[in-house]
């Protein structure tokens, strides 16, 4: 069994105003999302300096 079985990758983040997006890829270690009806919440969202958190880091199903 490898190291990667049974997880799942963030292979791009559309939220430019987080921290941890680095050219359309989280950087983050780990990343916890929420659901809330049909909308996933990145939980682990952090603003980039400047920035403010006035962004909702969510995604469509």
């Amino acid at each position: 069994m490898n190291d990667t079985e049974g997880q799942s990758m963030v292979s791009r983040c559309d939220v430019t105003t987080c921290r941890y997006n680095e050219d359309m890829a989280c950087t983050a270690g780990q990343i916890e999302v929420s659901l809330s009806g049909q909308q996933a919440q990145c939980i682990t969202f952090s603003p980039a300096e400047g920035t403010g958190d006035a962004y909702s880091a969510t995604a469509d199903n």
